[in-house]
């Protein structure tokens, strides 16, 4: 069982990982994770090769989310980008993630298309176009899961300052909804003056080099917020280890001296549940 940070086995902060595929999500959940993050990003770059620019469709965020809720037992947040169109839109995304077992979504005020949150030349759409999807999400949640979580983002930071991102983050949460996220603040002092003038629960999105501190566990939890993600190591770790073992069979033609990096043969096996098809296999087989 993995060791788990205090401040996590206590139950004090949420602490989620970014997923992109049904393979990334089972080894989340082997780690000891209670809740991970499918994150468009990630999509982008694992399934279309593209960044995260608005390439993505609602329904192939949807077809990954459905495989992935069906093979793991942990919260599974969706990130919903804009939810793709208008109030309409966010209806059908948010009752098809609620029917196949989604936790919660990620909605953002952008423009469509968007972009990563630290990416540069983003903007964001009127506050009232998306109060309107907040409200249309939180309509579906009281209708058909009341524990379903919405989170706001807004993205005003970056093109408009912070004052306006405070003001829309308490807006949307009077509108209905459950988590507040300001992507992209970019210093200590702005992530305190959220977490102190938005009323509700925050969460804080980490991004290795991204334009947000990547604060100790401990400090945000002292900041107030109650979630942290940390949705791209995953995808960032994977494909170093990728690159680096491809790069070692060219150069030496074999694989040795790898081992001690990878999962074995019986250790894969038993992340995607080999014994267990061997056994059905052998119950409904014919001799």
């Amino acid at each position: 069982m993995t060791r788990k940070h205090p401040l996590i086995e206590a139950s004090k902060v949420v602490v989620s990982a970014g997923v992109w595929d049904v393979l990334s999500a089972k080894l989340a959940e082997r780690a000891g994770f209670h809740t991970v993050v499918l994150s468009g990003y990630a999509v982008s770059a694992s399934h279309l090769g593209e960044p995260d620019f608005g390439l993505l469709t609602q329904s192939e965020i949807l077809d990954v989310a459905r495989r992935i809720c069906r093979a793991v037992s942990i919260r599974v947040i969706v990130d919903g980008d804009t939810g793709f169109g208008g109030p309409l839109n966010v209806i059908h995304m948010v009752e098809s993630l609620i029917q196949m077992g989604a936790a919660g979504v990620i909605l953002e005020d952008q423009t469509w298309p968007k972009r990563c949150g630290h990416m540069r030349g983003k903007s964001v759409v009127p506050m009232e176009e998306h109060l309107a999807k907040i409200r249309a999400a939180a309509e579906v949640r009281e209708r058909l899961d009341p524990s379903f979580i919405i989170t706001a983002r807004t993205d005003a930071r970056g093109p408009l300052g912070l004052d306006e991102a405070i003001r829309r983050g308490n807006a949307y949460r009077d509108a209905g909804a459950s988590v507040i996220f300001v992507e992209a603040p970019e210093s200590e002092a702005e992530l305190k003056r959220i977490t102190s003038e938005i009323a509700g629960l925050k969460t804080v999105n980490n991004i290795e080099g991204g334009k947000t501190p990547i604060l100790p566990l401990e400090r945000a939890h002292e900041l107030g917020f109650v979630s942290v993600g940390f949705v791209l190591t995953g995808l960032y770790a994977a494909a170093k280890a990728i690159q680096d073992a491809y790069a070692h069979l060219l150069e030496h033609g074999s694989s040795a001296g790898l081992e001690d990096s990878m999962l074995s043969f019986e250790e894969f096996g038993e992340l995607v549940g080999l014994e267990a098809r061997y056994a059905l296999d052998e119950k409904f087989g014919i001799d």
